[in-house]
């Protein structure tokens, strides 16, 4: 379920359908925002896309453009920037310093941690305010590089074969088990709005999850299932999932 401040959004891109005069870029959304404003756009039949920087990216850039237009000869206002890795970053880390930079989490795309390099994807409006500001993280200073759309580089997104033992079926007992907290805060996450399986909001606590269903839980992961038939000796249930960050 979209949040109420995110009304305007769906207002805008149906006053954009009705208006259809040239290519229109929005700003990034997550796989679940993306699922509704496919939804809204399909009722009016006009061409739209949706791209991130490189194919298999999570978050993408959405375009609505005329019929006049061809898809790939859009010019995508998206940019790159990438810097040395620091020691122990993480996907939270680089999120947290561009919240801190007071950086809107819709103008950001994919944030990919490698081996050796960071690549952060970004509406390109943000091109100078980066320039200025963006020269530290975690406390080391860093050297960033811009990168044009065009020299964007593919990350294969990384994942960990994970195994728990639950209990049931249930959401509520499964989401602590992944990411290791208490089953109090598991009803106090879905309470806010942070839990989504297959990219729509669930809001109750006895939701039973089967095999396959993707669990995003909003800023801690995501995972998939990948088996749930297998049971221990004492009738619980052992879990399969690939756990994303």
């Amino acid at each position: 379920m979209i949040e109420k401040k995110d009304d305007y959004l769906l207002s805008h891109i149906k006053d954009i359908c009705l208006k259809n005069f040239a290519p229109k870029y929005f700003d990034f959304y997550d796989e679940a925002r993306q699922d509704i404003i496919e939804d809204t756009i399909k009722n009016y039949g006009v061409p739209y896309l949706f791209f991130g920087g490189y194919s298999g990216t999570q978050r993408k850039m959405l375009c609505i453009y005329p019929e006049y237009c061809f898809s790939d000869e859009l010019e995508w206002p998206i940019m790159g920037i990438s810097f040395k890795k620091v020691e122990g970053l993480s996907h939270r880390n680089v999120l947290g310093k561009l919240m801190t930079m007071g950086i809107t989490r819709e103008s950001i795309g994919d944030i990919d941690i490698g081996d050796e390099w960071v690549q952060i994807i970004f509406n390109k409006r943000l091109k100078d305010f980066f320039w200025i500001n963006f020269n530290e993280i975690k406390g080391n200073k860093i050297e960033p590089c811009f990168i044009e759309a065009t020299k964007i580089t593919a990350f294969e997104k990384k994942f960990k074969r994970v195994s728990i033992v639950i209990v049931s079926d249930r959401v509520d007992g499964i989401i602590n088990k992944i990411w290791g907290f208490s089953r109090q805060q598991s009803i106090k996450y879905i309470k806010q709005g942070r839990l989504f399986i297959n990219y729509m909001e669930i809001v109750k606590n006895d939701y039973r999850v089967n095999l396959g269903d993707i669990i995003s839980l909003r800023g801690k992961g995501k995972v998939v299932i990948i088996s749930m038939d297998h049971r221990t000796k004492k009738g619980k249930i052992r879990m399969e999932i690939d756990k994303y960050d």
